[in-house]
């Protein structure tokens, strides 16, 4: 049985411990804002250019691949044609 004596160190102990513990209270004044680094957008494809983003992504095999990952690489391609190349590839896509 704990003595009544020592039942007041331990609820001494508690109380000094919860005194100690640091207030973090999340309001609207203390959270900053981050500043997103990414936009999500919505737009409309096939069910093959869906399946196909899906597939390239899978092709590589030594890191892992997402969907995302798969559309920068392509415009980051696209971005690097002349003018001409780039504008074939627009018309070419613009016929299917």
């Amino acid at each position: 049985m704990v003595k009544k004596r020592e039942r007041i160190t331990e609820q001494q102990k508690i109380d000094a411990f919860a005194r100690g513990a640091e207030i973090n209270v999340i309001t609207k004044e203390t959270t900053v804002k981050r500043e997103k680094k990414f936009k999500r957008v919505t737009f409309s494809l096939t069910e093959y250019e869906d399946q196909l983003i899906d597939d390239l992504s899978l092709t590589v095999l030594s890191f892992r691949c997402n969907r995302s990952q798969v559309v920068k690489a392509a415009l980051a391609l696209l971005a690097e044609q002349d003018e001409k190349t780039l504008c074939s590839y627009l018309k070419k896509q613009n016929e299917n």
